[in-house]
């Protein structure tokens, strides 16, 4: 029997507005259904109970960053991953990486069908499958048993198991209260005032024609953003002149355009959502009211990618937004 993990929030009885929720004791919480809805609202804080390796262990629900529950897919979710799966080889870049989102929020139903999607052959770039696998499971929190779910806590923690029967009742924005079962849920999120977090973009991996960096943060219209980085990368091995620092080429050699669809060549690029406008970040960007959806970073390159080298070290915080993986 697979261990199972015991959920209880407490009195979830709705404090504040959402707006406020964390400075009152309540948390505001974002819940997306095994049909693919996301709603929010403010519960109040309380214990998680949980049994992890045969034991009982309790966790406040203000240190949880997330929970991710492995029911098998239902129908609609199965049509999801089959269409979307199919989808990740689209030649027009955008729409592979709607179809890459849209599986990562669906999560860990997807490993299955995704691991027998990979063909017996040499890994190669660009492939959204071998990324996807990543930012649905980290490696530290993988198991042999594909059916548990997946805790994760502030502390950098995390716990495989099972979501017990409960009942999540969430105070709307419009003072509504909405009740959620618990086998209807897919993922749970704690809004956090402020997530900060380091990554590298590698020139070759994270560049505009492979693939933007999934952060692992969705955002919200009141999340702000601010981003330090440093590093350098070569866009063509060993000519200098297509080399840079996160701000971008400043002087293309002679003869070449100065700018790449609007950006400097080698430049920090970020987004929120998977087809959501670009915006340049450099060595150091401040941006309020980020919008709704995932934080996304590149660096700025043409289809000709295969000779970039090097990487740069990005540090972010976001305020006001919910940490639900790990960045990838």
């Amino acid at each position: 029997m697979a261990n199972r993990v015991l959920l209880c929030l407490l009195a979830l009885t709705m404090l504040g507005s959402s707006s406020r929720a964390q400075d009152h004791g309540g948390l505001t919480v974002s819940i997306q259904t095994i049909n693919g809805k996301v709603v929010s609202g403010v519960v109040e804080s309380g214990l998680v109970n949980f049994e992890s390796g045969g034991k009982a262990q309790a966790v406040n629900l203000k240190d949880v960053l997330s929970i991710h529950t492995a029911y098998s897919a239902t129908e609609f979710e199965s049509q999801e991953i089959n269409a979307n799966l199919a989808r990740l080889g689209n030649t027009v870049q955008t729409e592979a990486e709607i179809a890459a989102a849209k599986l990562t929020d669906i999560g860990l139903p997807v490993l299955t069908p995704l691991l027998k999607a990979y063909p017996d052959t040499e890994a190669t770039e660009p492939d959204y499958r071998y990324r996807l696998f990543g930012r649905i499971m980290p490696g530290h929190s993988d198991a042999r048993d594909r059916s548990l779910g997946l805790i994760r806590t502030a502390d950098s923690k995390s716990v495989r198991g099972n979501l017990l029967k409960a009942k999540f009742v969430l105070k709307q924005e419009n003072g509504e209260l909405l009740s959620v079962e618990a086998r209807n849920i897919r993922r749970i999120a704690v809004l956090r005032n402020e997530i900060s977090r380091t990554f590298d973009l590698h020139a070759l991996h994270h560049c505009t024609y492979v693939g933007f960096l999934d952060t692992g943060i969705i955002a919200t219209p009141e999340s702000s953003l601010v981003a330090d980085a440093e590093g350098y990368v070569r866009l063509s091995f060993d000519e200098d002149g297509w080399s840079t620092d996160p701000d971008g080429i400043f002087e293309p050699l002679e003869g070449k355009r100065k700018l790449q669809e609007g950006f400097r060549w080698g430049s920090i690029l970020g987004r929120v959502g998977p087809d959501g406008e670009r915006w340049f970040v450099g060595k150091h960007m401040e941006k309020p009211g980020l919008g709704n959806g995932r934080l996304y970073f590149v660096i700025n390159d043409n289809e000709h990618w295969q000779n970039n080298i090097g990487s740069f070290r990005v540090r972010i915080t976001v305020k006001n937004a919910f940490d639900v993986g790990e960045p990838y």
